[in-house]
């Protein structure tokens, strides 16, 4: 279903909207939820816990897979650095790391736009906000691996999580000892984190920090392509980016499934009757299409407020870093497009494997042609991703 999941979640929506589903990953019983309704009242229902009652996992969790208080507690000392005004200052580096990706291949008239741009963009500004010095930064293509072989393999890669945590181990040892401007360092000097959350925040920034904007890079260059009208206007400032990137959210959710959610007790969602230690995943992005929430969903509508869409979460789990995605999106495409206002997709559209992993949807490969240009110099974008009606 990864080609074209929609026509599937329309199907359960109506006929199926709590339906049991076979997961090899959790033992017991699990459920899928698709109506937006349903979706939204779990991800914001403390009975749904998002720690596995029993976890045998000896590897520290992501925040997102902590309860309260544990996470409200380490997502608190975090937040100051995800707010609008922080990210404002990192609009500069962005833009400068955005206008170098295109410089690397504007002369060659060809690119693979995801290996050479989408992916390369949020690993930066990750690694900048780790304070990673730049000639001791990994590939991002390594970055990747490490992370999607880690998580996402069936079984699971054990020794490539062994290697990611050790990576994190060492940047925290490092920080101790050479302190800098950087958020693992303001973490440590807080003195609120144990060893262990301090990993926890870490692997989070490493892979929450990068995998979703990713995904979400690489579909919207696909819809705008799809709409050189829409396009125009956007690029041309009239429409607003804020408007324009939460639909663009709610139409191509980067994150089909929002984490596990374990069933503290016996519960109802809609007609379903889920035990206690049941799963539920929730489907973001087939709430994201319910047209009882949103008419005509399969639509690009750059005039519809899209705000109460749930790809970016909802409730004590919302995307912490929706700021961040929200300015790498304006700066990178207002960058590719203002250089490469001719860019073409190089295949046709139905050869695209989207594969990345089950609960991700991204195109793995965009390959692309345009009229070469020279090397530029960009200013960056004016700052206007701060959305004061966004989460």
């Amino acid at each position: 279903m990864t080609a074209n999941p929609y026509p599937g979640y329309a199907w359960l929506r109506e006929h199926d909207p709590v339906c049991p589903v076979d997961d090899p990953n959790v033992p017991g019983r699990t459920w899928l939820v698709t109506r937006y309704d349903d979706v939204r009242a779990c991800l914001a229902d403390r009975r749904l816990g998002s720690g596995a009652p029993v976890n045998p996992d000896p590897h520290p969790p992501g925040l997102s897979q902590l309860d309260d208080p544990r996470h409200a507690r380490l997502r608190r000392l975090v937040a100051a650095a995800f707010t609008p005004a922080a990210i404002s200052r990192l609009r500069e580096r962005t833009a400068r790391t955005c206008a170098d990706a295109v410089d690397s291949f504007a002369g060659r008239g060809h690119a693979d736009l995801v290996a050479e741009y989408t992916q390369k963009i949020p690993v930066a500004v990750v690694h900048d906000l780790l304070g990673i010095p730049e000639a001791e930064r990994a590939p991002a293509a390594d970055v990747l691996d490490m992370w999607y072989r880690a998580k996402f393999r069936q079984p699971r890669d054990e020794a490539k999580l062994a290697e990611m945590l050790a990576y994190v181990r060492r940047l925290v040892a490092r920080k101790r000892s050479h302190p800098g401007d950087d958020l693992p360092t303001r973490l440590i000097e807080s003195g609120a984190l144990t060893g262990d959350e301090l990993e926890v925040m870490v692997m989070t920034l490493i892979g929450a920090g990068h995998i979703t904007t990713i995904q979400f890079l690489g579909t919207t260059v696909l819809r705008l392509l799809d709409h050189p009208a829409r396009r125009a206007a956007l690029l041309g400032g009239e429409i607003d980016w804020s408007r324009a990137i939460n639909e663009l959210l709610r139409l191509d959710s980067p994150d089909h499934v929002a984490e596990y959610r374990y069933a503290g007790e016996d519960l109802t969602i809609a007609d379903a009757r889920v035990a206690a230690g049941d799963v539920v995943l929730l489907s973001l992005a087939a709430a994201n299409r319910d047209p009882n929430r949103f008419p005509d969903p399969d639509a690009l509508d750059f005039t519809r407020d899209a705000r109460p869409h749930l790809a970016l979460g909802h409730g004590a789990h919302a995307c912490l870093g929706s700021h961040l995605l929200k300015m790498q999106t304006e700066i990178a495409i207002t960058t590719l497009f203002g250089r490469l206002p001719d860019l073409a997709l190089d295949i046709p559209k139905g050869e695209i494997d989207w594969g990345y992993a089950p609960t991700f949807r991204g195109p793995r490969a965009l390959p692309v042609t345009f009229t070469p240009r020279e090397p530029a110099t960009v200013s960056p974008p004016g700052d206007t991703t701060a959305d004061p009606g966004s989460r």
